[in-house]
């Protein structure tokens, strides 16, 4: 008889209620894609500082997306609500702050910015169109594996 513990994911300290809808995690890694696809292709059509720019714009999406998704899966679960709102002020407060001083700086171009940040609607959704699709209303979720 096969141990019912053996797959059982609390072994490894992986908590299932931490792990992120598959759709959101799908949409995440196309996120990561597109802005290294739009780096390399900013490196390729342009120069290195145009690809940097592309690359911080990027990470910003990414990491914005990331954040994002943190904070709205607590506030949908109605978990440790105040924190999370904490920590949605002080990412707004970081995001607008850190791109207000990237290009105060003219450490990295605007277009070159704005295009890496392009990542998020596209990585978005290609996400969701090609990636896991949610159960249906009601209906059980599908097999693992």
């Amino acid at each position: 008889m096969p141990d019912p513990t053996a797959n059982d994911p609390s072994d490894s300290g992986y908590d299932r209620e931490d792990r992120a809808d598959p759709t959101l995690r799908a949409a995440l890694i196309a996120v990561g894609i597109a802005a290294a696809v739009l780096t390399a292709g900013a490196g390729f059509a342009f120069d290195a500082h145009t690809a940097v720019g592309v690359a911080v714009g990027g990470a910003v999406a990414f990491a914005n997306l990331a954040v994002f998704v943190r904070v709205g899966r607590a506030f949908l679960e109605k978990k440790h609500t105040l924190p999370w709102g904490i920590v949605a002020v002080v990412k707004l407060v970081v995001l607008v702050g850190g791109v207000w001083l990237l290009l105060r700086n003219g450490a990295v171009a605007p277009l070159a910015l704005a295009a890496g940040y392009g990542a998020m609607p596209i990585g978005i959704t290609l996400g969701v169109l090609f990636g896991p699709k949610p159960p249906e209303d009601g209906a059980p979720p599908p097999p693992a594996g």
